[in-house]
């Protein structure tokens, strides 16, 4: 944690002589009672299992007040589903942080149970603290970044698994191309450039043929039998992530803090 806040405070997010101060914020508990008392929300950011979710919910509900809403940072799982069981899930709401290493903006994501005002005091919440917040309409697995990125990789994936592409040189023209466009203007925007016309014709030609897999590719489940894990293990598609983190990391910081200014 400290290394982190200190490649904030070498981008110019916070001051050199606030480290110290930022990190002693964070204290550590082996009891919910004592880390939840007192409190106006908990953002829950537990491993990504329903179940374990949900019973956790009922812990927290045994040591919180009524009027404390309850946020998760859960990256797919619709409110309602891990809800279920609570006692009150009017004050439960998904805030789905998509980040690099800033965040972003947050999905704020209501369940068929979460009230209007818990979903109104969250947003007014990431208001306050200059965090961006999209209020999903309808709630979806996997919400709207996920389901974008993933089709993506899906994609990619795809086209590695049947030989058409090196993985390396395929990330290589993406990250190029993307570069290109879309500082200028979003994908949606793009089609307006393309006309509408032309692309119903391309998508009628070109939709039954992308990948439809239901399940993880077969280029990622032999990495993940070779115990190429990516940086967590060393190698992955690329073999110098031990050498390369460093690095992007810091990159990632300098670009995530330039999209927080631009957006300011």
């Amino acid at each position: 944690m400290r290394q982190s806040v200190s490649t904030l405070a070498e981008i110019g997010v916070v001051e050199p002589s606030d480290i110290d101060d930022v990190v002693g914020r964070v204290s550590i508990h082996d009891d919910l009672g004592t880390a939840l008392t007192p409190c106006a929300a908990v953002m829950e950011s537990i491993v990504e299992d329903a179940e374990v979710k949900s019973a956790c919910y009922r812990d927290i509900e045994a040591v919180i007040g009524a009027e404390v809403l309850l946020w998760s940072a859960t990256s797919n799982f619709p409110m309602t589903q891990l809800a279920e069981g609570m006692a009150h899930p009017e004050r439960a709401v998904v805030v789905h942080p998509v980040q690099t290493q800033l965040i972003i903006f947050v999905e704020v994501v209501a369940g068929e149970h979460t009230s209007e005002e818990t979903v109104t005091t969250t947003m007014r919440f990431c208001d306050d603290v200059d965090l961006r917040a999209v209020r999903v309409r309808k709630e979806i697995p996997g919400f709207l970044w996920n389901r974008v990125w993933f089709s993506m990789l899906r994609e990619m994936l795809h086209l590695v698994d049947i030989g058409a592409a090196d993985p390396l040189e395929l990330d290589s023209i993406v990250q190029t191309t993307l570069r290109a466009f879309v500082p200028v203007f979003g994908p949606l925007q793009m089609t307006d450039l393309i006309g509408h016309d032309t692309l119903r014709d391309i998508s009628n030609a070109l939709y039954p043929e992308l990948a439809t897999d239901r399940t993880a590719s077969a280029t990622v489940e032999q990495l993940v039998r070779d115990g190429r894990l990516g940086v967590k293990s060393g190698h992955g598609f690329y073999d110098d992530n031990d050498q390369r983190v460093a690095e992007l990391t810091l990159k990632l910081y300098q670009v995530a803090r330039q999209l927080d200014s631009d957006s300011a």
